[in-house]
């Protein structure tokens, strides 16, 4: 079992970033949940003005971030 999180930042602000986590998961595999982390990062570009997701990871749940 997977969990998906992204790293957004906030553009033109150093240090200005936070891991989002899905609601959605856990999956039940790592490329099931790297597609959920593509969806995410999607979802950030077109919804949220100015912030950027720049990384993912896919984690086993409990897993600290």
């Amino acid at each position: 079992m997977f969990e998906a999180w992204i790293m957004v930042c906030v553009m033109y602000q150093t240090g200005a970033c936070f891991p989002a986590q899905d609601t959605r998961g856990p999956y039940k595999t790592h490329d099931e949940c790297y597609e959920r982390t593509v969806e995410m990062s999607a979802d950030i570009i077109e919804n949220i003005p100015l912030h950027v997701p720049v990384s993912w990871k896919c984690t086993s749940p409990g897993t600290p971030t």
